[in-house]
């Protein structure tokens, strides 16, 4: 039986977007609070390993506006792939802590699943706000990974204002595809 790629991409879509819905339920205040320190003790345990992994982040931490911590789950069939994630952001120009849940959706070339937090530190107050209040991104690019070591390639300049780090935790991934991944606010 042949594949249908059309099929294949609704699936994927689907997978998507279903994996979004468990954030959907409406969280007791005990609930949320819980949730928020979870993610508040990984957002500060990743800038730890961060620190000792890249002592040259040290520097353009300090001289940041803020930061946004990731942690991502993606997986890739050989057509489509969806990740999603929940994150920390960090403002400290206001000392103040807020919440994102991540969704990603990709069409092209690969296979493999990974784990990984993303770390992106702001330099630019206006991008922060903005990634703060939910965005959408759009990319080419590709991507290789195994176990802890990754590279990655984008098609697309990176925009001043930021730079963003990756730590792997595992798995193995080998990806060429369009990319598109959404941000919004949670636990608010």
């Amino acid at each position: 039986m042949k594949a249908n790629w059309t099929s294949i991409a609704v699936a994927g879509l689907l997978v998507a977007l279903v994996a979004g819905l468990p954030g959907c339920a409406t969280l007791s205040v005990e609930e949320r609070d819980a949730r928020r320190a979870e993610l508040d003790a990984m957002a500060d345990t990743t800038v730890e390993t961060l620190l000792e992994t890249k002592p040259q982040s040290r520097e353009v931490l300090e001289r940041s506006v803020g930061y946004i911590v990731i942690d991502m789950k993606v997986t890739k069939i050989p057509v489509v792939g969806a990740g999603s994630g929940l994150g920390v952001v960090v403002d400290r120009r206001t000392n103040t802590r807020s919440y994102l849940k991540v969704s990603r959706f990709e069409i092209g070339g690969g296979l493999g699943a990974q784990k990984f937090k993303a770390i992106i530190v702001f330099d630019d107050g206006k991008l922060l706000d903005r990634a703060a209040a939910g965005t959408w991104r759009y990319d080419a690019g590709a991507e290789l990974a195994a176990g802890s070591a990754s590279s990655d390639g984008s098609m697309q300049a990176a925009p001043k204002g930021f730079q963003a780090y990756r730590l792997v935790e595992g798995g193995a991934l080998a990806t060429v595809t369009v990319r598109v991944a959404r941000a919004r606010p949670y636990l608010d």
